[in-house]
């Protein structure tokens, strides 16, 4: 509720013959509003950015105009910074409702291709699969889903060697969310798709045989079998249990939940893996029963387990997967009876949080699907 004094700068971004020039101007905050007199006889600029240089702590949301010319030409700004900025500044419009998640895919699938800053790309191929996953509309996450795992394809194909390669090879990966995209991974995985120099590494390895165990693929049994026995280090025991609670089967989900609040895997972090296999928002209906279960279990496991345990088991068994006003109401049911628990009151608190975000960002988006039909 505080504003702070705040001392920016101020660039002026205008298309020119020798390219993006951008005029700087310092400007002192004070106030809801700031003026910039030295701005007055410029020639219009084609975008502002308030916080070019990044000299100021804040959250920079682009002006309409601002925004259109960005989202058109983010790949002609030379500024390995200011770009960076951008994309951060255009993720924060998206969770904050002022940029639809179906535009913001739309620009990566576009521009990110052309990016040749590996720490940048990262960023933007990370937020895309978490908008992908969190801020998309249930109906349109398939098809979005298919035409970001489509484009990484392209992308993987045509990345030089190297650091590139590698991110994009990782973002397909972590797009598939069909079972036909699951099965191209498989077929790069086992070198019937090939792509010059790409090597696909044991980490890549385990996460597209998990993939294969979760959507229910043919062989996906032998290919968990060949894994374990390529990689039998502690973190192929970790992939391996991930993988074997991924599996769409009734008796595999109640036996793997038995253990959880029972004996566990052995160890916190063999348990933590299993927990992290458990649920995958394509097998809704079959973990339909572990919702309530879930919240039912809860209050338990903060009180008598330890901490460890217990944040292990919310972040990894919360259906965070549903984004939807009822897991809401549960959660909120749950803060009543959180009592004097610290811990469980924080946690549950940032869940509803995330998930109260998320629905806005999905009504966002959905809103924009109907004016687009």
């Amino acid at each position: 509720p505080y504003l702070r004094p705040h001392r920016l700068d101020v660039g002026l971004a205008r298309e020119e013959e020798a390219g993006l020039r951008v005029t700087v101007l310092p400007a002192s905050i004070s106030g809801p509003r700031a003026e910039l007199p030295e701005a007055v006889g410029l020639p219009r600029p084609d975008f502002v950015f308030p916080n070019y240089g990044d000299h100021g702590y804040c959250k920079v949301a682009l002006d309409p105009v601002s925004l259109e010319y960005v989202l058109a030409h983010i790949d002609r700004v030379d500024d390995t910074l200011l770009r960076l900025q951008l994309w951060a500044s255009l993720w924060n419009m998206v969770r904050d409702q002022q940029l639809s998640s179906l535009r913001y895919l739309a620009l990566v699938r576009e521009k990110a291709p052309r990016e040749h800053h590996p720490e940048l790309l990262e960023a933007v191929t990370s937020n895309a699969l978490l908008a992908l996953g969190r801020y998309v509309p249930d109906e349109a996450i398939e098809p979005e889903a298919r035409q970001f795992f489509e484009a990484a394809l392209a992308a993987l194909r045509e990345a030089p060697q190297g650091d590139l390669q590698k991110l994009w090879a990782r973002t397909l990966i972590g797009a598939a969310a069909t079972a036909p995209d699951v099965e191209t991974l498989c077929r790069l995985a086992d070198g019937a798709i090939t792509v010059p120099g790409l090597l696909i590494d044991q980490e890549m390895r385990w996460a597209i045989a998990a993939k294969a165990v979760a959507y229910g693929l043919p062989g996906a049994a032998e290919r968990l079998a060949a894994e374990t026995a390529r990689d039998p280090s502690d973190r192929g025991v970790r992939a391996r249990l991930r993988a074997e609670t991924s599996a769409p089967d009734p008796a595999v989900k109640e036996a793997a939940w038995a253990k959880f609040l029972g004996e566990g895997y052995g160890s916190l972090y063999l348990t933590a893996a299993a927990m992290s296999g458990f649920n995958w928002r394509h097998q809704r209906a079959l973990l339909e029963p572990y919702v309530d279960r879930f919240f039912d279990a809860v209050p338990t496991v903060f009180a008598e387990r330890d901490k460890e345990f217990a944040t292990d088991f919310f972040r990894n068994l919360a259906p965070a997967y549903r984004v939807e006003k009822p897991v809401i109401e549960r959660a909120r049911q749950l803060l009543e009876r959180a009592g004097d628990q610290v811990l469980l009151r924080r946690t549950v608190l940032e869940f509803v949080d995330d998930i109260e975000r998320a629905l806005r960002c999905r009504d966002a988006a959905r809103a924009g699907l109907g004016q687009a039909g």
